[in-house]
């Protein structure tokens, strides 16, 4: 099991995490694909457990799912309280041939980042690599970072590469975007969605945003350098998806 930290904020609107129908199993809701999980956007507050459905890798033996879990401590703010209202824990589980699921990746919450969330992308065509976004953000302040997760099944180890060095290296000087992990292309690069920083957002942040219009990029895993490519990529979407554990 692993368990990795990260330290950067963004500014977003949490929003609760759905799925289209709604429905809840044993207290917990399924989701296809992607959210953040909160407790809710105002008062009173409520825990709720997301778990997506099961991405199959291409040759069929591989499962994931996630499972993201928002707990409210207080349904609103107790007097003289200062501390979190709500926290999150996030899972990743993944079952190997005809196997049960195991988990291989824990999200808590810390002082720092007491929100977490995760959404699973793709599979790699080989089946051997799963391509996961994670977000992270502080209850009551305004940010959020995602960042890519790669879960590599054939030495159950993770790498997540460091997106804001990869973006000054591309740009020569330090700063950011709003990034969206969208997944493979058909070269089995990883493709970034990015989005100009708000003016609010850099000043929360110090840091300017790298270009004043949507940009696209293209990430090779092995030397996690990114490539600015001029228009909207093509994707390549190995994975099936199946209805979560229990739906």
């Amino acid at each position: 099991m692993r368990r990795l930290l990260f330290h950067h904020c963004w500014l977003v609107v949490l929003a609760l995490a759905l799925d289209a129908s709604g429905q809840t199993l044993a207290g917990r809701e399924t989701n296809p694909g992607p959210a953040l999980v909160t407790c809710g956007a105002k008062p009173p507050l409520a825990s709720h457990t997301v778990r997506s459905d099961v991405l199959v890798s291409p040759d069929g033996k591989r499962r994931a799912y996630a499972e993201v879990e928002a707990t409210a401590l207080y349904p609103e703010r107790p007097a003289g309280y200062s501390g979190p209202l709500c926290v999150n824990h996030s899972r990743l589980f993944v079952a190997d041939q005809a196997q049960d699921f195991k988990l291989v990746f824990l999200q808590e919450a810390t002082d720092m980042e007491n929100g977490n969330s995760l959404r699973l992308v793709d599979w790699s065509s080989d089946s051997r690599r799963l391509l996961v976004e994670l977000a992270d953000w502080h209850y009551e302040q305004p940010g959020i970072s995602r960042n890519i997760l790669i879960y590599d099944t054939r030495y159950t180890t993770f790498q997540q590469p460091e997106l804001i060095p990869a973006l000054a290296k591309a740009y020569a000087h330090d700063c950011s975007f709003n990034i969206r992990v969208a997944g493979f292309n058909p070269a089995g690069k990883i493709v970034l969605e990015a989005d100009p920083l708000s003016p609010e957002e850099e000043e929360v942040q110090g840091i300017s945003s790298c270009a004043r219009k949507k940009s696209w990029f293209e990430m090779d895993r092995s030397t996690e350098i990114l490539v600015s490519i001029p228009e909207p990529p093509k994707l390549e979407h190995n994975a099936r998806i199946e209805p979560a554990p229990g739906k």
